[in-house]
């Protein structure tokens, strides 16, 4: 497949909590690659997909490394700006029993960078279809300005926008100024991916039907939501598309969402817009198979081998009368 996906967003440093350490009550810490956007990257690669990787990471041996990890990955990294200025943000995750995660995020403060013109030139957008965002880049205090100017730009060009908002509380200090920003990028967005946590979140709702009405007043384009253990669904019109989750012995559940995104972007530069459209059923089928993988090792990526594991879980899982327009 030679259609690229450019992705913009933070490159984190996820530090997952272990049971147990060398001493007693000490805890132990895996480090790996993290954040939304960069695991979608991630993900894609493993799919087949090229990608390029928008964003800005520290010119420390931190930075070296994450930047190191995508290369091997074969992510094209030549527009991830090393920032005098910029320190590498650290989430840590802790998995319960059921294997959900949970978050503490520890983001330094950096400097407003770069421009859409320098981060997206001419010559990188002419070789893309598809232009994804996400995660707290998308309307944080210094980035929130360049990832709409980018999207704008993208848009112009004609390029598929997905957005995954990637809704996380505790990172976040001004709500109400949170959902402003998230707010004025939706209009320019073509696939809007949330969870049920994002939905409510990024409305300030306390119902889904009511999160997804108001989402609704000023998005235009493709909603698909994930619900966990609960399913997932798209809203075509008027018309709700339900697609269960499939049955896994999960892990843990970090990066699943990310994985779901991949999913769908996959799906649509392998089968076309109008197919995709027309065959919403099969894309929530496909994303939650690729979600459901994700979920059956330790981290967000580790768990997806490439599209023949998908076609083989998909055998093993679907109705043979299911089957042909789900396995590309």
């Amino acid at each position: 497949m030679n259609k690229k996906v450019i992705c913009l967003g933070n490159i984190n440093l996820d530090l997952i909590m272990k049971k147990s350490g060398p001493r007693k009550g000490a805890p132990l810490f895996q480090a790996r690659l993290g954040g939304s956007t960069t695991n979608t990257a991630v993900l894609l690669r493993a799919l087949g997909v090229p990608v390029a990787f928008v964003s800005a990471a520290s010119p420390d041996f931190l930075g070296s490394s994450l930047i190191a990890l995508l290369r091997n990955k074969k992510i094209d990294t030549s527009r991830v700006l090393r920032e005098k200025t910029f320190k590498t943000p650290l989430a840590f995750a802790s998995i319960n029993r059921k294997g959900d995660s949970s978050y503490a995020f520890y983001d330094p403060v950096c400097p407003h960078f770069a421009s859409a013109a320098s981060l997206l030139p001419d010559e990188l957008l002419r070789n893309a279809r598809v232009f994804h965002i996400g995660s707290f880049f998308s309307y944080a205090d210094a980035t929130h300005e360049l990832v709409l100017e980018c999207v704008k730009k993208a848009k112009r060009r004609g390029l598929l926008v997905t957005y995954d908002p990637n809704w996380r509380k505790n990172r976040i200090g001004d709500t109400k100024t949170a959902r402003k920003r998230i707010r004025a990028i939706l209009p320019y967005v073509d696939i809007l991916k949330l969870s049920e946590h994002d939905a409510l979140g990024m409305t300030g709702q306390r119902s889904l039907d009511k999160a997804i009405g108001g989402i609704n007043s000023i998005f235009r384009g493709e909603m698909f939501v994930t619900r966990g253990e609960k399913g997932s669904f798209c809203l075509n019109g008027k018309e709700k598309i339900s697609c269960p989750a499939f049955k896994v012995k999960v892990i843990d559940t970090i990066g699943a969402g990310d994985a779901f995104t991949a999913g769908l972007i996959y799906r649509y530069l392998s089968r076309g817009k109008e197919v995709f459209l027309n065959d919403r059923k099969e894309d929530l089928v496909f994303a939650s198979a690729v979600s459901a993988l994700v979920c059956t090792h330790e981290g967000a990526t580790d768990g997806l081998k490439g599209v023949e594991q998908v076609r083989d879980f998909l055998e093993r899982h679907c109705e043979r009368s299911s089957r042909s327009n789900l396995i590309l």
